[in-house]
């Protein structure tokens, strides 16, 4: 189980936050109210995350409103919201910091609205999940929009299989969102509530992107303002089987990754299709993966299949180099999911 969550997870977490200093900062922001709250000498900053609908809205404190959406009360939301975060800063890369903070405001403004309007809605027929109208607090308006970007646009490539059920790189987002949003009838609203949030702004409904984008003065205040402390300077890539030990590991699951190469190559056979690749080198001096990658990369070539610009970027948004990102690309006849295989795998 240990190594099917690395695999999980190593794909997301080689960059760090280079290029996404709004997700550094979302994170920080959140992890900075939540710790005062837990400090027993102010302790009772906490009450100003309580956010009573309708009461505040024809009262002085609609303050309120925006404090109750800075940070969650409960540890394990806080723990798979940074979680969420981290994965979810491939979207920063990939919209620019401006567009990606313009994203988090509007989506945020648009699910809070409907979070309130559906607690009016089941107040008219005496349904209370909201503890007498009080908000849930936590950040549900800027993590749920997400995963309606994470699910259209992420591609989405099988690990393993649990109990028949296959696992993919994504499995454990949509659960860490999951936990999140279960706690109570409340949050499960709130989720739902991002998630439409999320449609609406992706599809531009009433022009929405237009309405809620981050003035440029602000992006440039912001910028020199806290650029300095939300930087991150560009990771350095790191050397891997430094051991025996990796290179044993490295050394299976490469024969693993032949076996299965060779099954497919067997009933590509069987239909016909195609001619069988070898996977080993005979001299071995190029690695194992050398001549297969090579020969997919002939057939590649004379197929004529160049590598979209498209498909380039959303491999280097998630962390790839963007020479791997080509090959990988060519060998696979620019199939995405193939290609997220192959640069996982290697």
């Amino acid at each position: 189980m240990g190594d099917m969550a690395a695999a999980m997870l190593s794909h997301q977490s080689t960059t760090g936050f280079y290029k996404a200093p709004v997700c550094k900062g979302l994170i920080g922001g959140m992890l900075l109210p939540f710790t005062a709250i837990h400090i027993p000498m102010i302790a009772h900053l906490r009450n100003y995350l309580a956010c009573e609908i309708p009461q505040i809205l024809f009262s002085s404190q609609i303050w309120r409103i925006l404090f109750n959406r800075l940070t969650f009360v409960h540890s394990k939301d806080i723990i798979c919201s940074v979680l969420v975060i981290y994965y979810f800063r491939i979207f920063e890369r990939r919209m620019g910091s401006k567009k990606f903070a313009s994203h988090l405001i509007g989506t945020c403004t648009i699910s809070t609205a409907l979070e309130i309007l559906v607690m009016m809605l089941l107040s008219q027929f005496n349904i209370d999940y909201h503890n007498g109208g009080f908000l849930p607090p936590g950040m549900y308006g800027f993590i749920f929009p997400f995963y309606v970007y994470y699910f259209l646009d992420i591609p989405q490539v099988t690990v393993t299989h649990f109990l028949g059920i296959p696992v993919t790189g994504k499995t454990i987002t949509y659960l860490l969102g999951l936990q999140i949003g279960s706690t109570t009838a409340a949050t499960a609203i709130s989720a739902l509530c991002g998630i439409l949030a999320g449609m609406i702004y992706r599809r531009n409904i009433f022009k929405v992107q237009k309405w809620l984008m981050v003035p440029n003065i602000v992006a440039k205040f912001c910028d020199k303002a806290f650029g300095w402390l939300l930087y991150s300077k560009e990771p350095k890539q790191l050397q891997v089987g430094a051991t025996l030990e990796l290179q044993r590991q490295e050394q299976a699951e490469m024969w693993e990754q032949q076996y299965f190469y060779n099954r497919a190559q067997d009933f590509r056979q069987a239909r016909g299709q195609g001619y069988s690749e070898r996977l080993v080198d005979e001299n071995q001096d190029e690695g194992l993966l050398g001549s297969f990658f090579r020969q997919r990369r002939r057939r590649g070539n004379e197929n004529g299949s160049e590598p979209s610009d498209e498909f380039i970027q959303i491999l280097v948004d998630m962390g790839f180099e963007r020479d791997r990102a080509i090959d990988a690309l060519r060998i696979s006849s620019n199939d995405l999911e193939t290609a997220t295989s192959i640069l996982l795998r290697q």
